[in-house]
């Protein structure tokens, strides 16, 4: 972490509500993507983030290292994921919980050319679909280790910091996701040849 972010950080922790703005600017966007991929749900992942971030706020207080902010931000917001699924246990599983979308909603894994022809268009939308079922097949213990290697490039020992697990825990089961992710979307490419 950069001595700047950390001060920035520092401040926060000590009451200064525009450094607090700062950590919310810079890190907003991050948790939002996270729990969106968690949840496949626009609504519920802004509603969380929401929540993510009053939690830190008037948490940051309590935390002592703040080179390990990003992770523990991370933490809050997977906890926040996992109070969701809780609270919703009775009305559907959690691999229901995960996989509709609102109307409307799709995730946009669309590659943006500058002047992408319309067979081009029509194949990225179908390899996002593709994508977006990846994930949703995905347990939520395999998906959040898979969105955070995958999608927030996080190293392995980031991940196990943020899913409180142990190393090799999380290597195995981004190695499950891997496999289960390149199984789905081959089956993909073949229907596609």
């Amino acid at each position: 972490m950069k001595s700047e972010q950390a001060e920035i950080i520092r401040r926060a922790r000590d009451g200064d509500l525009e450094a607090f703005r700062q950590i919310h600017e810079e890190y907003s966007r991050r948790i939002l993507n996270f729990i969106y991929r968690m949840l496949d749900s626009r609504e519920d992942a802004e509603d969380l983030t929401q929540n993510v971030f009053l939690q830190a706020f008037h948490e940051l207080g309590r935390l002592q290292n703040v080179e390990r902010f990003e992770s523990w931000l991370y933490r809050i917001a997977r906890n926040e994921v996992y109070q969701l699924f809780r609270r919703r246990r009775g009305e559907a599983t959690p691999h229901e919980l995960l996989s509709p979308t609102q109307e409307g909603e799709h995730l946009d894994f669309e590659v943006r050319d500058e002047r992408p022809t319309p067979q081009d268009n029509i194949l990225n939308e179908e390899l996002g679909e593709a994508i977006r079922r990846v994930l949703n097949s995905l347990p939520p213990k395999l998906r959040e280790v898979f969105v955070l290697a995958v999608i927030h490039e996080k190293s392995y020992s980031e991940i196990a910091d943020i899913v409180g697990r142990s190393l090799l825990s999380v290597k195995t089961d981004i190695f499950r996701a891997r496999s289960h992710a390149r199984k789905v979307l081959g089956r993909y490419l073949e229907v596609q040849r």
